[in-house]
């Protein structure tokens, strides 16, 4: 492969890192709007405030990591490595979110595309599915966790109906997502 197409698929890739950093950051900041909104409201406990606060806080700070130091430097491995860092970001930011808003009856599902989304960034189909299986699996595991602790918020065949079309949708979107970035590539 001559050596600029080399350097614009790592610049790709890199350009395309730095712009998904920038939306993690303003999502990061709708969430900090959502915080006020909700405690100047008295909607959720001071204690929620605060762990609600905390997780946001850490999304936000990783976001703006990524983001300057994928502007510093280009390396394919250090765009990759960045990526894999605001995808366990992303991960475990969806997990508490989903946890925290009732289960499998949360809205926060929709978080679970964001590590889908990073992955796709780096355009590798291994990465996208690997990362849409972990979402499927975390998803999975949290609606189950609360489901188990919080019992009587739900019936059992209802707790599987939704995580059984969901993960599966995660998936398809990671397959969707592949597709439009291997055309595109």
């Amino acid at each position: 492969m001559p050596k600029s197409k080399i350097a614009t698929t790592k610049n790709g890739e890199r350009s395309t890192l730095i712009r998904v950093s920038k939306m993690h950051i303003l999502i990061g900041l709708f969430l900090v709007a959502q915080i006020v909104a909700y405690d100047a409201a008295k909607l959720i406990t001071p204690e929620m405030v605060l762990k609600r606060w905390i997780f946001t806080g850490f999304f936000i700070l990783a976001a703006i990591v990524c983001w300057y130091l994928a502007r510093l430097n280009n390396t394919r491995t250090v765009i990759r490595n960045l990526a894999w860092l605001l995808i366990a970001v992303d991960l475990v930011f969806a997990a508490f979110s989903v946890y925290t808003q009732r289960g499998m009856s949360s809205k926060a599902l929709v978080l679970f595309v964001l590590p889908i989304i990073v992955a796709a960034a780096v355009k590798r189909l291994g990465m996208i599915m690997v990362v849409a299986a972990a979402s499927a699996i975390i998803y999975t595991t949290t609606a189950v966790a609360y489901f188990v602790i919080n019992f009587n918020e739900g019936y059992k065949i209802q707790l599987y109906g939704e995580i059984g079309f969901y993960a599966a949708l995660l998936l398809i979107f990671g397959w969707l997502l592949w597709a439009l970035v291997r055309t595109k590539h």
